[in-house]
């Protein structure tokens, strides 16, 4: 009975080692999302990621939003950045990009370079959307992600 009762923890214990291990080294995508609204104007913007355990990074995919400015638009601004969020200090960007003739709807950057953060970081996304209105000042807003 001790004897079978030994085996049946030895192989109980190896399974959960090896379940352990296995989540361990498992890859896994993600997204934050962080949106804003401006003189009823709305935006929303993503950054997508891939967690890297060999490197215990975070690779930035790419970036998506969803602008709508006033209708048929395609002069919309979005800058964005990917930031570090620093405790007492100023928050460093880590990449940036920007584009002047963004279309209403959805739209995509995929860096040209890899790029990783670290995964102790507390990195996010920073957009700021500038919403294109004929022969008016352009409203604007910024839409800040969640962390990861």
């Amino acid at each position: 009975m001790l004897n079978k009762f030994v085996r049946g923890t030895v192989v109980a214990s190896g399974l959960a080692v090896a379940v352990l291990l296995g989540t361990a080294a498992t890859a896994h995508a993600g997204n934050v999302q962080g949106a804003c609204t401006k003189d009823g104007r709305s935006a929303t913007g993503w950054v997508h990621y891939t967690y890297e355990s060999s490197l215990a990074k975070d690779k930035i995919t790419k970036f998506t939003w969803d602008i709508n400015g006033q209708s048929g638009s395609t002069l919309n601004d979005v800058i964005l950045e990917l930031k570090r969020d620093v405790n007492n200090g100023s928050d460093t960007v880590h990449y940036a990009y920007s584009t002047s003739s963004a279309d209403n709807g959805n739209g995509s950057h995929t860096p040209s370079q890899t790029t990783r953060v670290s995964a102790s970081w507390n990195a996010y996304g920073r957009f700021n959307f500038i919403f294109d209105i004929n022969n008016e000042i352009d409203p604007s807003c910024v839409a800040t992600t969640s962390r990861f």
